[in-house]
């Protein structure tokens, strides 16, 4: 793909390495067979070839808008376009750039950005994230329809199988709000591989991804 960056981004190493990774794409549309946001929305700019050409735009010195962040937003960074790319396309790598250089550039509403803000300082810490968890369920009643069935059933998490010596173990990162929404995926998971002669080992100060971020 042949790219005309501007000198704004030209000389940055965000801007180089931006245009190495669209050269590379030759705009084949494998990658929309892997990609789930393309697939439930049926929006060429909600796929990965889509999201490539609105960031070379950027690039290119055309203003992005809402929309623009709309469409960066809506990937979920899951990485499967990677995966059916001939070219060995480094979308996710281009992905973040782009939405760092259109987040600094288009203002989120209000509304939006305290939201955001809300995420990340509940849904890295257990802890507090389960307090807002079992408010949700308290109240899940008296919640519409739409939310209603977004909050999970409160069950309590079921013992983990005791991993015996002779098995072979595998490390096992619990996640944050997984651990206070649905505590019993690992715990099945955990019976699962049991089952199959492997024990999982658990690190609680493993923290926070970095993905919500």
């Amino acid at each position: 793909m042949e790219t005309s960056i501007i000198e704004r981004f030209k000389d940055t190493p965000e801007g180089q390495e931006a245009d190495t990774i669209l050269r590379s794409c030759v705009h084949c549309g494998f990658c929309t067979a892997t990609c789930p946001t393309y697939q439930l929305l049926g929006d060429e700019l909600d796929g990965p070839r889509g999201r490539i050409y609105l960031i070379k735009q950027v690039l290119e010195g055309k203003e992005p808008t809402r929309r623009t962040q709309q469409h960066l937003d809506r990937c979920l960074t899951c990485r499967s376009c990677e995966t059916t790319c001939p070219a060995g396309v480094r979308y996710a790598h281009l992905a973040d750039i782009g939405r760092v250089i259109v987040e600094g550039m288009v203002k989120r509403p209000v509304t939006e950005r305290f939201m955001r803000r809300g995420l990340r300082l509940f849904l890295p810490y257990p802890g507090r994230f389960k307090i807002i968890m079992r408010l949700g369920q308290l109240f899940r009643p008296l919640l519409p329809e739409s939310l209603r069935v977004k909050v999970p059933d409160s069950k309590p998490a079921t013992p983990w199988p005791d991993n015996s010596p002779q098995m072979r173990t595998m490390l096992v990162l619990e996640g944050c709000a997984q651990k206070a929404a649905t505590p019993n995926t690992n715990a099945a998971t955990a019976r699962v591989l049991e089952r199959l002669g492997i024990g999982l080992v658990r690190e609680p100060s493993a923290g926070c991804c970095g993905a919500v971020s």
